[in-house]
């Protein structure tokens, strides 16, 4: 009984040595087969011009420029998402909590949350973005008011997110 133990406690190991080493010399799976031609997309990007913001340092390359650094008049969106907005008596209406792109990528609408309290009650409303002013206060934070009331933005339509998929699909 011993001898039979001693044996496969000895055979076994050789036997996985070996056997690993033989799926190693395994030749490789030959090439998958090309889609037939009809089924195959070849697309090669369309080239697109971008212009650099004025003041904004850039790089040319072959279908444009590379914009290197942040203009002083230019804003991040993740930095205006969440920001107050203040009326012209300095009353806080609302805060930013989208920016809406039409398909050429410009800002659109800005959905401001009117109400509420932390998110619940909310109502949402669409202005025009054109409608705000937006300044750079000497911390660097963003100042923005617009002409409105808090009960103007109250007694607004309620603004809708589209969902039919895409883009614009809602959370």
């Amino acid at each position: 009984m011993k001898s039979k133990l001693l044996m496969s406690a000895i055979a076994m190991p050789a036997a996985l040595a070996l056997g690993t080493s033989a799926f190693a010399q395994d030749a490789t799976p030959p090439p998958a087969a090309e889609p037939p031609a009809a089924e195959r997309m070849e697309t090669t990007p369309a080239p697109t011009a971008v212009t650099p913001a004025p003041g904004a340092a850039a790089e040319t390359t072959a279908t444009g420029a590379f914009a290197t650094a942040q203009s002083a008049d230019e804003w991040r969106s993740s930095r205006l998402v969440g920001t107050a907005v203040y009326n012209e008596a300095n009353e806080r209406v609302g805060d930013i909590s989208e920016l809406v792109l039409d398909a050429n990528g410009q800002i659109e609408h800005v959905v401001i949350g009117v109400g509420g309290f932390l998110g619940i009650g909310e109502k949402l409303v669409a202005v025009s973005f054109k409608d705000l002013n937006i300044a750079r206060e000497e911390n660097g934070n963003a100042r923005v008011t617009m002409n409105t009331t808090k009960e103007a933005l109250q007694n607004a339509p309620d603004y809708k997110y589209h969902t039919t998929g895409g883009m614009g699909m809602s959370d």
